[in-house]
């Protein structure tokens, strides 16, 4: 009798198993649940701005919860960590600069290096700006060298961070002024550099042109120099660094979503591909365009590349400035 109890159950348990799911009981596809975006910059920032729009557009378009953590300070490593520990169920994504995320755990301990993540797509490239009040008398990068020859210490500059994209460029261009004073002041994001500057705690501010467009708009900045190669449709009367200084003076900015190294791919492809639809949606294509950011989309492989030319290329430029 025990024997045919026990074989009953065993046949009861094999037909459970052949009958369908009914849509209700159907596996959910991924992501299924609420995502995790952690941005390594303080809220207000150019890369907020961007994380929100796609925010926006998940809801709307696939009813996927984005949520957008904003962790500045630390030069970017806390939120950087905070990535590289999470379940790598592809629940948890980072939103770095390539440049600022390559360059931290090269000067200092992090817990975290670029074997830790993999690309998942590049979002936007921004190009750096750097910017004085309206009415101050330096009109060009030249002048602000003279006013800092002519005022030791007083004149200076601010970035997002101590190993800031911006700060790492400046050093090199600083290279070639030997013995010229030029301070940094380091803040947790863009939307504080400009608020520093619009509050003449600074001399200059150093950022991307999407944070600092409103206040030129607003007759409040003037930006004195670009990052780009050629000028920008945008800014056509503001002079690249390249035309002020020569032509080695460019430095992008690619940022994008990276992943804990051990997400599985098949995951990693489909927030690519989500990203890939986001950024051309016309709607959002616009609302970046307002903002002054572009659309720079690039799947995973590629973004792979890119984060590990970008983390040697930083690596050369720490020891060739000596910030390492």
């Amino acid at each position: 009798m025990i024997t045919l109890i026990r074989l009953f159950r065993v046949v009861l348990a094999a037909c459970a198993l052949l009958l369908p799911l009914s849509p209700g009981m159907a596996r959910a596809a991924y992501p299924d649940r609420p995502v995790t975006i952690i941005i390594p910059f303080g809220p207000g920032g150019a890369v907020d701005i961007a994380a929100r729009i796609l925010a926006e557009y998940f809801q709307t378009k696939h009813n996927i919860t984005l949520n957008i953590v904003c962790k500045g300070g630390g030069a970017g490593a806390p939120a950087m960590l905070d990535v590289a520990k999470a379940r790598p169920d592809g629940y948890t994504y980072g939103f770095p600069a390539l440049s600022t995320f390559s360059t931290t755990p090269q000067v200092k301990k992090t817990g975290y290096g670029i074997k830790d993540f993999q690309g998942v797509a590049q979002i936007t490239n921004m190009w750096l700006s750097l910017a004085v009040n309206a009415d101050s008398p330096i009109k060009d990068f030249k002048g602000l060298i003279e006013a800092a020859k002519a005022d030791p210490g007083k004149v200076n500059y601010a970035t997002h961070g101590a190993l800031s994209s911006q700060r790492l460029f400046m050093s090199g261009i600083l290279k070639a002024f030997p013995g010229v004073e030029l301070p940094h002041v380091a803040y947790t994001s863009g939307h504080d550099v400009s608020t520093a500057l619009l509050g003449r705690h600074v001399t200059s501010g150093f950022g991307v042109t999407t944070n600092q467009k409103p206040y030129v708009l607003s007759g409040d900045f003037r930006i004195i120099g670009v990052a780009s190669p050629q000028r920008l449709p945008e800014f056509p009367d503001v002079p690249t660094f390249a035309e002020q200084l020569g032509p080695e003076y460019t430095f992008p900015s690619p940022h994008g979503l990276v992943a804990p190294k051990r997400v599985p791919h098949d995951r990693v492809i489909v927030m690519q591909n989500l990203l890939k639809a986001a950024l051309e949606d016309p709607d959002v294509k616009a609302k970046f365009s307002k903002a002054g950011l572009s659309t720079d989309f690039m799947p995973a492989d590629q973004f792979q590349q890119e984060m590990e030319k970008i983390w040697n290329t930083v690596g050369l430029l720490l020891k060739e400035n000596k910030l390492n």
